[in-house]
């Protein structure tokens, strides 16, 4: 295969960042559909419950991967002959799961009685029967990564997205319960993972020791990265749970908000993985400059992008709440205000770690979470007792904003580009700025919201027209269409 410019290199990772956040809206979007569905049926208590569980199970599934996936796509996309690296990962990331299933089952009690869920022996072990498959579907993952064929990661998006919808729409012939969303959860997995096993029939074999002590070796820094960053995302929740600042309903609502406050994690979880690989192999080539406009591009995308969908969430948190969840849920419309906006700040903190990963400044990333963690704790502890449910959203926004500030420094000094021009900034600020006080003076409620949120978006996106910081070059990655 003939090699290609840099200028067809960068267009192939901008293609592939826009087919992977189209697959991640649709992921979203059902996934918003089927939380929608579960929090009506089940109502704020239980689905507080729901919440927690699976919050837990994300942070056991970030650990079992324990970086491998992110290790082997950065060394397939180096290396020319990368069989062995995929049987590797894919029977070293099941085996992981297997063990670490075990070990949820025997700890399930110990875990549900140190945060008070109620029959959580149970939800917990049926919630770990997805480690395993788990394990094998983000193996799956690395490797595509690593050969840099974003279109099938988004096609296997929109199955798992599609299993575990039309499994929560199943619930209403079969039953709403706790138990019930929890084996959907588990079923969407296999879902995906069939495809994945359908369409990729690499071998499972047992994988090579040296070779797998190599990859290791590569992922240790990155588990330490991954296990931190979700511990990061998730001890507001686990804090609030714990010092019983909230009650059973107060933790729905809260929960319901989260949800909805994750929509900024479509950009990173695209366009992470693209600048990892990216960068990774821009490097390889020696091709520093290309390396760095994928940095300094990526910073501008993910400011666009993401400085409005948190400053109009912010302001029509209540109405999205009641929109979405029904009235009873308005409760939580001053939660999503603030949760919006440290994930908005998360979008750029992943993305800039994802970058240093990319330029073999493994240890850096994760230091810099690591050295975060003093704030976690602080914040949470010290917010929420003063204020509660909107402290522990507030510490999440204070936590992340720390992260930013830093990874922005660590991008500077590796990559000598600001991740975000300062002419950028202040014409993305002018333009979210005229939006915002447009949305003030317009009262909508139902799904009234939701055309006015189209129609600032579109004031939004002309004032960076006019603003001449958006043009036609823009628009050409979102072709999707062309793998």
């Amino acid at each position: 295969m003939a090699d290609t410019s840099p200028n067809q290199r960068f267009s192939a990772a901008a293609r592939g960042t826009m087919q992977l956040i189209a697959a991640r809206v649709f992921f979203m979007g059902s996934g918003y559909a089927a939380a929608v569905i579960l929090a009506r049926e089940l109502g704020p208590a239980a689905y507080g419950t729901y919440g927690l569980v699976i919050s837990l199970l994300l942070w056991l599934e970030v650990l079992s991967g324990f970086g491998i996936p992110r290790a082997a796509a950065k060394l397939i996309s180096q290396t020319a002959d990368p069989k062995s690296i995929v049987e590797a990962t894919l029977a070293g990331l099941l085996a992981i799961g297997i063990i670490l299933l075990a070990l949820c089952w025997i700890a399930a009690p110990y875990v549900a009685g140190f945060f008070d869920i109620r029959g959580g022996t149970a939800l917990l072990r049926l919630a770990v029967l997805d480690l395993p498959f788990n394990g094998l579907y983000i193996a799956y993952h690395g490797v595509l990564i690593g050969y840099q064929q974003f279109w099938q990661i988004s096609v296997t998006l929109v199955v798992y997205s599609l299993s575990k919808l039309l499994g929560t729409l199943a619930l209403f012939w079969i039953g709403f319960s706790v138990e019930a969303a929890l084996i959907v959860n588990v079923l969407a997995t296999v879902g995906a993972l069939a495809y994945l096993l359908f369409k990729f029939r690499w071998r499972l074999v047992l994988p090579d020791r040296r070779l797998f002590r190599s990859i290791l070796a590569i992922a240790a820094p990155l588990a330490v990265l991954v296990v931190t960053m979700q511990f990061v995302l998730s001890a507001h929740l686990w804090l609030l749970k714990r010092m019983g600042a909230a009650t059973a309903e107060v933790l729905g609502f809260y929960i319901a908000a989260l949800n909805i406050a994750q929509l900024p994690m479509i950009v990173p979880a695209a366009l992470g993985i693209v600048i990892l690989s990216s960068v990774a192999a821009a490097l390889a080539r020696n091709d520093f400059a290309l390396a760095q406009r994928h940095v300094s591009n990526a910073g501008r995308f993910v400011v666009i992008v993401l400085a409005p969908v948190c400053v109009l969430g912010a302001i029509h948190a209540t109405p999205i709440m009641s929109l979405l969840y029904s009235p009873t849920y308005e409760a939580g419309g001053i939660y999503l205000g603030i949760l919006i906006g440290g994930y908005g700040l998360f979008a750029l903190l992943d993305t800039l770690l994802h970058a240093l990963i990319g330029a073999d400044r493994h240890h850096l990333a994760s230091a810099l979470l690591l050295a975060i963690l003093p704030v976690v704790f602080l914040s949470g502890i010290g917010l929420i007792q003063l204020w509660g449910p909107t402290g522990a959203a507030a510490s999440l926004l204070v936590t992340l904003g720390a992260g930013a500030g830093l990874a922005a420094i660590a991008a500077y000094r590796r990559f000598h580009v600001l991740p975000v021009a300062p002419l950028t900034l202040a014409r993305v600020a002018i333009a979210t700025a005229v939006a915002a006080l447009a949305g003030v003076q317009i009262e909508s409620s139902g799904i009234a919201v939701l055309f006015e949120l189209a129609l600032l978006s579109g004031i939004y996106l002309l004032v960076l027209a006019a603003l001449r910081e958006i043009g036609p070059q823009d628009l050409k990655p979102f072709a999707v269409w062309k793998s």
